[in-house]
């Protein structure tokens, strides 16, 4: 087949993010960019900036104006192995150390820390607690440096598959690319297009949450060096308290059961006594609903189109896997699409069948570990109980850390194996 050459920016050349009170050009109306991204989260902004690198022309349409907030803070080593290739730098004003994670159950003040330098050889043995407004803004910049053109408050109403090219349409106009890429978190866009959103039913079905500022010298000093996030066993759900830059705490509770409220986080809050003592004295900010979360895209590529992150898997965040995943699905897709541009066959249904089958692996080990947390004695068996394993305990670490592609972790293994067959219109866990 003929070589087609890429139309792409030459590599180094830089851009800015653009306001749509700026209307698009006639001639950029109708310009055929190289890929088209829709979100300009981790998973969209990762991509623009694997690719402008290798000199693709990347437009990305993001309907939010930067920073906006968002939950998803506590990130991985896994993911974080990308950060140096992106160019994102750990400003302390947006990275906080995160030495590990520390499971907890207050009723019973059982508790145990697993700190990431507990894990099998591979990852970075720490990772990073971030604000998401701030984090999420950085990688959009690195996307921008790289040469990606990256477009806020573009609200996309329409997209379409014609022949030789991806339209989507926004209230500026439309913008034509080779291929698409949705990015587009839990808006989801191709997955409610196509009808193929299949949920997670034993997953959490709802979060609360909100941000406490300024917390006292001594709340700082109990959190202690690590910054680990805790996670907070609870009857049918859990808890989270993540450490954040500037004297701030995320606290949020995900839980199993319908007509979730700001209620809900009171009476969880008025029960804890650690978030009661980190938070004395700090200013609550305002609190947050999220609703009919877990849930799996059934139709994540096509001819001309790929869905990556949250927009291709959404998985209960107990084990903060999201964003890692995300970053994870940039790196796979920007390594399949590139060389299909340059050769002309990014019409191939089949490109991205490779990521979806690399993300299973993730998708499958968190599913199942995610499964086993709400419907088994695993939370008291496995994350509040010391391991006389020391092998099986660095499995588990593992895993924390967002290292599910090994053929050497007994833990994920007997994860793998002991599958559970999905009820009807479910999606599998395992």
């Amino acid at each position: 087949m003929r070589r087609r050459a890429l139309t792409g920016i030459m590599r180094g050349r830089m851009s800015t993010p653009v306001d749509s009170t700026e209307p698009i050009e006639r001639a950029r109306a109708h310009r055929v960019h190289d890929v088209v991204i829709v979100g300009a989260g981790p998973a969209g902004s990762s991509l623009a900036t694997l690719l402008a690198q290798r000199g693709v022309d990347v437009v990305v349409l993001e309907k939010e104006h930067f920073p906006r907030f968002h939950i998803g803070e506590s990130l991985l080593p896994a993911g974080c192995v990308l950060h140096e290739r992106l160019g994102l730098e750990p400003d302390p004003d947006v990275f906080v150390w995160k030495g590990g994670a520390e499971f907890r159950c207050e009723a019973t003040g059982r508790r145990q820390v697993f700190r990431f330098d507990e894990a099998l050889p591979g990852p970075p043995r720490s990772a990073w607690q971030v604000e998401r407004a701030t984090f999420d803004t950085a990688l959009r910049d690195c996307a921008v440096r790289a040469g990606a053109v990256v477009r806020h408050g573009e609200k996309v109403r329409g997209v379409a598959i014609d022949g030789d090219r991806a339209r989507v349409t926004t209230d500026s106009g439309e913008v034509h690319a080779r291929y698409l890429v949705d990015a587009t978190g839990q808006d989801r866009l191709l997955a409610r297009k196509a009808r193929a959103v299949v949920p997670y039913k034993r997953f959490g079905k709802a979060a609360v949450f909100t941000h406490f500022d300024g917390l006292s010298r001594d709340a700082l000093d109990e959190i202690g060096p690590g910054n680990e996030i805790r996670v907070l066993v609870r009857p049918g759900g859990w808890g989270w308290a993540i450490p954040l830059p500037g004297a701030r705490l995320s606290v949020g509770i995900v839980t199993q059961a319908q007509g979730v409220d700001e209620g809900l986080f009171d009476a969880a809050f008025a029960d804890s006594p650690i978030v009661r003592a980190w938070t004395a004295g700090a200013e609550r900010r305002e609190t947050r609903v999220v609703r009919n979360f877990s849930y799996k895209n059934s139709a994540p590529h096509g001819a001309r189109y790929a869905a990556i992150g949250d927009a291709a898997c959404f998985l209960d965040p107990v084990f903060s896997s999201g964003v890692a995943l995300a970053m994870i699905a940039a790196e796979q897709l920007a390594l399949r699409l590139v060389p299909a541009l340059a050769a002309g066959t990014e019409a191939d249904p089949a490109l991205a069948a490779g990521v979806s089958a690399h993300l299973e692996r993730g998708y499958a080990t968190f599913g199942s570990l995610i499964d086993r947390f709400y419907n088994s004695r695993f939370a008291d068996t496995v994350f509040l109980s010391d391991s006389e394993d020391s092998l099986m305990r660095r499995g588990v670490v593992s895993l924390l850390g967002g290292d599910a592609w090994r053929d050497d972790n007994p833990f994920q293994d007997m994860l793998l194996r002991a599958r559970r067959r999905p009820a009807p219109g479910e999606a599998a866990a395992s």
